[in-house]
């Protein structure tokens, strides 16, 4: 790519992008519904199922968003609990 002489050269620093896989977003997106007390401690999120119909993505995707929520303290699974 070339520059036009009469225009001058902007001088900044780009980061390279990374994509995001959609179980980051999806756990970033809880996350802000747990931190804005959407969600108070102790009470249950909606099922995986409404959440990733909700959110236009796969039940894997919430699933592997709660585990990882999980593995930090911030959610617990209680299976059979439905």
């Amino acid at each position: 790519m070339t520059t036009k002489p009469n225009r001058p050269r902007l001088e900044f620093n780009l980061r390279r992008v990374r994509p995001t896989k959609v179980s980051t977003e999806v756990a970033r997106q809880l996350l802000e519904l747990i931190r804005s007390g959407a969600f108070p401690v102790g009470s249950r999120l909606p099922p995986e199922k409404e959440l990733a119909e909700r959110m236009g993505v796969s039940r894997a995707s919430v699933r592997e968003a709660l585990a990882a929520l999980g593995a930090v303290g911030l959610v617990e699974s209680q299976p059979g609990r439905g």
